[in-house]
Parts: structure tokens; sequence; C-alpha cells
């Protein structure tokens, strides 16, 4: 296979990560220890929405979130491609490619029976080993109960399912006026932050929060 040669270029707005990437982003990470505190996590958050206010105004447009946008998904192929191409000589190979893949599947794999045996040890209440039905069945109670407590504190408990969710930036408008200020940007990582600490521990740890893609098949 040809090497891929690597075209991008990105400038300093590029450097800006999604909100729902922080957890893993060392940036945000200030003191370096491996997890992000909620102060931590509303500092990198402020700090994108400067960088995203191009013309200091106090409050992002529709150009301005869009800009954003296009810089997130430009940082994120840059970074891809960063990390398949092992060897810095600027493209990757068709080994590069086939090495990222099997340490995806090796990662995942990793991360699967972590999560089983984090299960067993949680709640398996006999100490036989195993997770029995009834187990389970109490296993799911808590974490609904968990999901309830984040809704009722975003206060969006009682609303119908297709209105609690929508995109972000008609979310974070609370007024309807089109543009999304610092005050409503930061009101909107705070729930995000509460969304993705999915144990309440009021800190995020790597790969905590992120969504299960649905309908993806995995490769044979």
């Amino acid at each position: 296979m040809a090497k891929l040669r690597n075209t991008l270029l990105i400038g300093a707005s590029a450097l800006m990560l999604p909100l729902a990437a922080l957890a893993a982003s060392p940036a945000a990470d200030l003191d370096r220890d491996g997890q992000v505190t909620r102060a931590e996590f509303m500092a990198a958050s402020d700090a994108r929405f400067a960088q995203a206010d191009t013309n200091f105004d106090g409050q992002l447009t529709t150009d301005e979130r869009r800009a954003l946008r296009e810089a997130m998904k430009t940082t994120r192929a840059l970074e891809r491609h960063n990390r398949m191409d092992t060897d810095g000589d600027g493209a990757v190979s068709e080994a590069e490619m086939l090495a990222a893949r099997d340490a995806r599947e090796a990662k995942r794999d990793g991360k699967r029976e972590e999560r089983r045996a984090r299960m067993t040890e949680r709640f398996d209440t006999d100490g036989d080993g195993t997770v029995s039905d009834a187990e389970r069945e109490a296993a799911k109670a808590e974490r609904k109960a968990k999901r309830d407590a984040r809704r009722a504190e975003r206060g969006d408990a009682d609303k119908p399912r297709g209105q609690k969710r929508g995109k972000r930036g008609a979310r974070m408008d609370t007024n309807g006026d089109g543009l999304i200020s610092a005050a409503e940007y930061r009101s909107g990582a705070e729930a995000l932050f509460v969304r993705m600490d999915a144990n309440g521990d009021g800190v995020l740890t790597q790969g905590e929060g992120k969504r299960r893609k649905r309908g993806k098949k995995r490769r044979g």
C-alpha cells in the first residue's frame, strides 16, 4: 500500500480539544496526576472559549462554533496520524496502519477484561467468582439510580426523552438568541462534567464518560 502523506496544516485554533475528550487530554490535566478534576476541566473549558471567541466580544457566533468544530476535526485527524506514524517520517506505512489496528484491538480487549473483573469484584456479593442474575440486576439498579441522580442534577429528569438531547449549541443557548455567552458555555461545560463523571467522584480518569458507538461491527 502506498504511504499516506500528511498534508494537514493547522493553526493555533486547531489546538482546541472537544469537551468530551478532556478526560484524555494532557493539557487539561494540569498537575499531571493522570486524572482531570472539575476545576481543571472548567479551566480548560474557559481557555477553549477564549480561543474560539475570535472577535473577543464574549459570545460565540454560529461561524465561530463552526470554526471550532472544524479545528477539532483537524486536530483529531492529525493526532491519529501522529500516533500511527511511529517512525516519525511524516507518512503512515501499511505496516504502521496494521500495527495501529492490532494495538487498538488489544487495548479494547484489555479494557473489556478489566470491566469484567471490576464488575465481578464489585457485584459478586456471595464471593463465588461469578456475577449471578440477581447480582447483575442489583448492579443494573445501582447504575440506574446514579443516572437518575445525574439527570436530576442537570435538571432534565422530568423532560420527555426526545427533549433531553439535541445539538449541544442549542442546549447551551439557553436564552435562544443564537449566541453562546461565556456564562452559557461554562454552564454547559459544568453539566457535561457531571454527565461524564460516571462514578460521581469529582474527577475524570482516562476514557471515563466516553459514549459507546452503536452499530459498529467489530472487524474479524
